[in-house]
């Protein structure tokens, strides 16, 4: 036998070598091409994986920056908010004084309001001359459940109160232990207004009437200024419809209706008050001379400053031009 390679296989040999090159097999073919496909896989993959990484950083350089803004503007309107409480606190400025409000270049200012602390209810005078309509009254009218309210007074009671007696439905120490809270109720009147958020109930309160803290008031002898009051509040003290209040609140206005401007009218006894509101009831009218008063000598003085749609609001109380407490309260209805 000889060692000859057969004819066919000799001439496909020849065939792949024409012109000089190897012409590859289809074998050959159909493994590059595969290779080939497998690696524009890997391209596309990569674009993928390089697109949603670009993506996720631009989202949070975006965000950074948002926030940055954010943090930027709440910093301004503190500071413009500083600014009202530092021109409002001269003891000469007077309620309307056009120097109150103020609108600077960049989209910031600040505005000032003048009022009596008195103006709200004092927390601490209810419960210790042991009132209890005011209170029960107002959470009513804010839309809680009889069950809910008187829960929440009793609580607020044994809060304030020195013994540790626990009163129908309120809480003491073996109550807040048991929703983990320790050394509370502290037993002693409020020395604060938000040490109130710390009584069994009020962060349901808190939540369902944010605006809470405007409310109250831990200063004064108790009695509230009739000519600083808002009108759901004196509306409250006599159990009235806010239509019967309304010819009260004019008068209060002046002219211009518009309450802290110069034509403002001052209100000045219990019974123009009560002819004002249509209540001849000697029990009503006795009720007035308790709990209303007409020229609070603690200021509350209320800057709002804001930049765009930010606002930050400082409230400073002063007693014989003395500040007696100082803090910020949020400004709501802004974006704060």
């Amino acid at each position: 036998m000889t060692n000859e390679i057969p004819v066919t296989e000799a001439m496909a040999s020849r065939s792949r070598r024409s012109g000089g090159f190897v012409i590859p097999s289809s074998l050959a073919l159909r493994h590059s091409s595969l290779q080939r496909g497998s690696a524009l896989i890997v391209v596309f993959w990569m674009i993928a994986i390089l697109g949603m990484v670009i993506f996720a950083g631009t989202k949070a350089l975006q965000a950074d920056s948002q926030y940055t803004r954010m943090m930027r503007g709440r910093i301004f309107a503190k500071r413009y908010a500083e600014m009202g409480i530092e021109v409002a606190r001269h003891p000469v400025m007077r309620e309307d004084d056009p120097l109150l409000h103020f609108n600077a270049n960049d989209g910031g200012g600040y505005n000032v309001k003048l009022v009596a602390e008195e103006a709200r209810l004092n927390a601490n005078h209810l419960i210790q001359t042991g009132d209890k309509v005011l209170l029960r009254r107002l959470f009513t009218s804010w839309g809680f459940k009889p069950e809910f309210v008187s829960a929440l007074c009793d609580a607020i009671k044994d809060w304030v109160d020195a013994d540790g007696n626990v009163s129908l439905s309120g809480a003491e120490k073996r109550d807040y232990e048991k929703m983990g809270f320790e050394g509370m109720p502290f037993n002693r009147p409020f020395k604060e207004v938000e040490e109130m958020l710390l009584v069994r109930g009020m962060d349901i309160v808190n939540v369902e009437r944010p605006d809470w803290r405007e409310w109250f008031t831990v200063f004064g002898d108790g009695r509230v200024d009739i000519n600083d009051a808002r009108p759901e509040l004196i509306a409250l003290l006599v159990d009235l419809p806010m239509e019967r209040v309304q010819p009260l609140l004019t008068l209060r206005a002046g002219r211009d209706g518009a309450l802290h401007t110069q034509d403002d009218v001052r209100l000045s006894s219990v019974p123009q008050v009560a002819q004002l509101l249509g209540v001849f009831q000697p029990q009503i009218v006795a009720q007035l001379q308790q709990w209303i008063q007409f020229a609070g000598p603690i200021r509350r003085i209320e800057s709002i400053g804001s930049l765009g749609p930010l606002q930050r609001k400082l409230i400073l109380i002063t007693q014989d031009g003395k500040a007696v407490w100082r803090g910020e309260i949020p400004a709501h209805g802004k974006d704060t």
